[in-house]
């Protein structure tokens, strides 16, 4: 994140009753989440060697997209800096007024989702609003806080991610293994260009079904019973 982001993200928290103390690693969690989330979750957030951003949305039953924590998964919102990731640890888990134990009354609103990853372990952060919640991932585990306390930065936080958001491209597409949804040179650039230059290639004809006299025990057939015209 550029600096000018991270500023505006600290003037937020700073209109709040909250102290920002970004850049260090000694805090504690929040005993609320300490005892709600596995060690493991939290100590990928804790010392995440990178994080990156993803935005996402609610499934819709009539497209398949890419699909992260079953989100859909429509853009990448870049890799955090380390202040700004220590910034977000300390003021979303440690700060005791962030996060409030009561229930939130809605639906979780699917809009940014952040990895916390070190070595080749992971926990997801997934950002809501406007129904202001964290939602954490971990292991197959869920769990949702209600972050109503924060909702103004929350809300603030997820339009600087959206605002720079930019297309995913599958990492597989392009071979990498670095899990960033984009090209990072030229041969990748190159790759995602004929990718999406290609069409798909239909030469499947099914035989017409009012041929006169069609001999139907000598008809060629393909996978489901479609007839493939042969060349010769």
């Amino acid at each position: 994140m550029k600096m000018s982001s991270l500023a505006a993200f600290a003037v937020l928290f700073a209109s709040t009753t909250y102290s920002l103390s970004a850049g260090a690693q000694d805090f504690t969690f929040n005993p609320f989440v300490e005892n709600a989330l596995p060690a493991a979750a939290l100590n990928n957030i804790k010392n995440a060697e990178r994080v990156f951003c993803y935005t996402v949305e609610g499934l819709a039953k009539e497209k398949t997209p890419y699909t992260l924590n079953q989100t859909a998964l429509t853009g990448f919102c870049g890799v955090l800096q380390k202040e700004e990731t220590d910034l977000i640890a300390q003021e979303f888990f440690a700060n005791t007024e962030t996060i409030s134990t009561k229930t939130a009354q809605c639906t979780v609103s699917p809009r940014v989702m952040l990895r916390f990853i070190r070595g080749v372990d992971s926990t997801d952060v997934l950002l809501s609003y406007p129904c202001p919640s964290l939602t954490v991932f971990y292991g197959g585990t869920v769990k949702s806080f209600n972050a109503t306390p924060i909702a103004e930065a929350l809300s603030g936080l997820i339009d600087i991610y959206e605002e720079r958001t930019i297309d995913f491209v599958s990492p597989a597409l392009l071979n990498q293994l670095f899990p960033v949804g984009v090209a990072l040179n030229d041969e990748q650039k190159e790759l995602l260009d004929a990718q999406n230059k290609k069409q798909p290639r239909r030469n499947w004809k099914a035989q017409s079904q009012t041929s006169p006299k069609a001999d139907e025990s000598k008809a060629p057939k393909g996978w489901g019973n479609i007839n493939i015209d042969k060349k010769n």
